[in-house]
């Protein structure tokens, strides 16, 4: 005797397709924390490479006197060496928009910053007329340390790292 029409799933069927659903599903939330962690990555790194720029721009608006004579940027407050001088290395401690915590080559506290700015210039020779070669390196997280603030960083999870020439003739 036939009881009507069957056109539903059957129990099989349906414990089948929620199977085959928990798996997949399992195995996209296994990859969630792949995916936050290269965003989070990106987004440092964008963060990084906005904060050197802003570095390369300051030294960049820096006064020109002379190329005998030094400068100070005016955001940063980076003292550039007069041609002839030996090379010089600066650090800031920077908060996420770019403000530094402390005053330059101040290591003492690292409460509020988020990355460390390394900047190293290297002026040309007192006699010739060339460029002043620049060196931004950008670390994340700020290790207490690396307390030296004339000495590139050993200890970071991150870097982002550019090189500038700023013509002072």
């Amino acid at each position: 005797m036939k009881h009507g029409n069957n056109d539903g799933f059957s129990l099989v069927e349906v414990a089948l397709a929620l199977g085959i659903a928990a798996f997949a599903l399992v195995a996209i939330f296994g990859l969630l924390p792949i995916g936050v962690t290269s965003n989070q990555n990106a987004v440092q790194q964008t963060v990084a490479a906005g904060i050197a720029s802003s570095i390369a721009a300051d030294l960049h608006n820096a006064p020109i006197y002379s190329t005998l004579t030094s400068g100070t940027s005016p955001v940063y407050g980076i003292a550039l060496p007069a041609a002839g001088a030996a090379s010089a290395t600066h650090t800031l401690l920077l908060r996420e928009d770019a403000t530094p915590t402390a005053a330059i080559d101040n290591l003492t506290s690292f409460k509020g910053a988020v990355y460390r700015a390394t900047v190293s210039l290297s002026p040309p020779a007192a006699a010739k007329r060339s460029a002043t070669v620049v060196r931004v390196f950008i670390s994340w997280p700020p290790s207490p340390s690396d307390s030296s603030a004339t000495a590139f960083p050993a200890n970071y999870s991150g870097y982002f790292e550019t090189m500038t020439m700023l013509n002072r003739n």
